[in-house]
C-alpha cells in the first residue's frame, strides 16, 4: 500500500462528488437526476481510480515494451517534484475559488483559463481564444438560455452590472 501526496485531489473528488450527491438526494428526483446518476457513476470510478493507485497489482512477467497513449507514471520521478507538482495543482484550484469570490464565476473562469493557459506556455492568440470560448459559452448558456442565478461577488457585481441587468 502506497498512499502519495497525489492521490489527495483523488480524495478531494471522491468528497466533492458524494457532498453533491447527499445534497441532491434532499430534492425531487426529476431535478436532481443527472447529479445523483453522474456523481454516483464518479464516486464509483474515483474510489476505483484511488484503490489502483493505492494498491498496485505486481506483474509476474515482465511485459515486452510497447508504446501506449497512457500518461506517464510518477514512480520514476523525484517524489519533491511530485510533491511540488502536487502543491501546484492544489494552488491553482484555490486561486480559482478566490478569484470566483472576488469577480464571480462569471468572469473568473475566463480569467483562469487565461492565465493557467498562459502560464503553461500557450500563446496569446489560443489563451484569448480560449477564455472567450469559455465565457461565452457561459454568457450564452448559463446566463441567455438557462438563466442561472450567480452567487454574489466582491467586486463582480460591479462590472457586469454595468452592462447587464440583473
Amino acid at each position: 500500500m502506497r498512499f502519495k501526496p497525489s492521490d489527495l485531489f483523488t480524495v478531494f473528488i471522491i468528497l466533492v462528488l458524494a457532498a453533491a450527491v447527499a445534497i441532491a438526494s434532499q430534492w425531487e428526483l426529476r431535478a436532481s437526476i443527472i447529479i445523483l446518476s453522474l456523481g454516483s457513476l464518479g464516486v464509483v470510478l474515483a474510489s476505483a481510480q484511488l484503490v489502483m493507485d493505492v494498491f498496485p497489482r505486481r506483474r509476474a512477467t515482465a511485459a515486452p515494451a510497447r508504446p501506449t497513449m497512457e500518461l506517464p507514471i510518477f514512480e520514476d520521478k523525484n517524489p519533491k517534484e511530485t510533491l511540488r507538482g502536487t502543491f501546484e495543482i492544489w494552488g491553482w484550484l484555490v486561486g480559482l475559488l478566490v478569484l470566483i469570490r472576488i469577480i464571480g464565476l462569471d468572469l473568473g473562469l475566463p480569467v483562469f483559463v487565461l492565465a493557467y493557459a498562459r502560464f503553461y506556455g500557450a500563446s496569446w492568440r489560443l489563451c484569448a481564444i480560449l477564455a472567450l470560448m469559455i465565457g461565452t459559452f457561459i454568457f450564452g448558456i448559463y446566463d441567455q438560455i438557462m438563466h442561472v442565478y450567480w452567487p454574489e461577488s466582491v467586486l463582480g457585481d460591479l462590472f457586469l452590472d454595468e452592462f447587464f441587468d440583473r
